[in-house]
């Protein structure tokens, strides 16, 4: 006779907070290494393809979080397709964000900073910068991986593009953590209404779910998170 399973599903929300305290974990860890006079590791470019890692995953949890919360919705995209339908097999950023902008204009966290405050007193998010925010976090990700591979001791011309690339790795590196921490530090998560098996998954839909994610000190691994549904309709 078996037994009943009793095990309580993970809740999308939490799921997503647990995504964004390795973040911050992450973000931590290269604020330690570039906060060192001396390398942390065996030398300074060690540093900086360790440092260049985190960003990359950093990416990869903010691609996954996105999956999170707008899962039925990016599933019933992915069960589209005819080869690899399965969403739970994704794991290239590029492919997962572009696919999430089909059907959401929510596809990446929003920082509470964009608020536009209105003459009624009341604040809404600006719009329009999507499409700029989803090629910087792609872009950001793919410059993270060509720190990752050694380079070809037979291409003279690829060896040259590596050397430059190094000497400039610290100050692009800065600048693209501080982009990062700009946008997740203190954000905003929107999940659209869905309903599965009757929706359309590229159809505009209402949000139905907002994530107020707050990371605080930069001292803990602590992140605080807030959550507002959308009210029935009448």
């Amino acid at each position: 006779m078996s037994i009943p399973s009793t095990t309580i599903p993970v809740q999308p929300h939490d799921r997503y907070r647990a995504a964004m305290v390795e973040v911050k974990q992450r973000l931590r860890a290269i604020d330690r290494v570039l906060g060192a006079k001396k390398p942390r590791t065996l030398s300074t470019i060690f540093d900086n393809e360790f440092m260049w890692l985190q960003v990359r995953k950093i990416v990869e949890l903010v691609a996954f979080g996105g999956i999170m919360a707008d899962e039925a919705r990016y599933a019933a995209l992915r069960a589209e397709a005819k080869d690899n339908p399965n969403y739970r097999r994704d794991w290239k950023v590029g492919h997962i964000l572009r696919r999430l902008a089909e059907i959401t204009p929510h596809c990446l966290p929003r920082p509470l900073c964009e608020l536009l405050h209105l003459s009624d007193g009341t604040k809404r998010l600006e719009v329009g910068k999507e499409k700029e925010m989803l090629e910087r976090f792609v872009a950001i990700y793919e410059h993270a991986g060509e720190h990752l591979h050694a380079p070809n001791p037979f291409d003279d011309e690829g060896g040259e593009a590596v050397r430059l690339q190094l000497e400039s790795s610290r100050d692009r590196l800065r600048t693209e953590v501080q982009y990062l921490k700009d946008v997740l530090w203190t954000h905003v998560k929107i999940g659209l209404a869905f309903e599965a098996g009757t929706d359309v998954p590229r159809l505009p839909a209402s949000p139905e779910t907002a994530w107020i994610v707050l990371f605080g000190s930069a001292n803990d691994d602590e992140v605080r998170m807030a959550l507002a549904n959308a009210l029935p309709a009448d």
